[in-house]
């Protein structure tokens, strides 16, 4: 899915469903965001894994969104959520506003699917 300063790019690996940001997370990831997490909660998906790997910045917008998301995974749905690929910056941005209380972060891709899949 595409806005015009980022993307998402969602695929599943095993039990999880990667969401793959890119570029500049801003106003608008939640019409994008949010819609398409909903849909695969209601169709039984609980395990999540962002991975920022692309992510060149990330806005209060964007930061809102997260959390909401984060909370509607964790504790609406009981699922799992990981973040994996971030930056120094955005890593600090979410650790202050207390997404790290409900998931997981990992280094890599494959060590947070494996992890998430075990």
């Amino acid at each position: 899915m595409n806005n015009q300063r980022f993307t998402l790019d969602f695929n599943r690996s095993g039990s999880v469903q990667v969401v793959s940001f890119s570029g500049f997370l801003t106003t608008g990831l939640a019409q994008v965001l949010t819609p398409a997490v909903e849909k695969s909660l209601e169709e039984g998906v609980v395990n999540y894994l962002f991975d920022f790997t692309g992510v060149t910045m990330l806005e209060s917008p964007a930061v809102a969104v997260l959390l909401t998301v984060t909370e509607k995974i964790v504790d609406e749905h009981a699922g799992e959520l990981a973040f994996c690929g971030m930056n120094e910056m955005a890593a600090k941005v979410l650790e202050m506003v207390g997404v790290f209380l409900y998931a997981g972060r990992f280094d890599s891709r494959a060590e947070a699917i494996q992890e998430m899949n075990d």
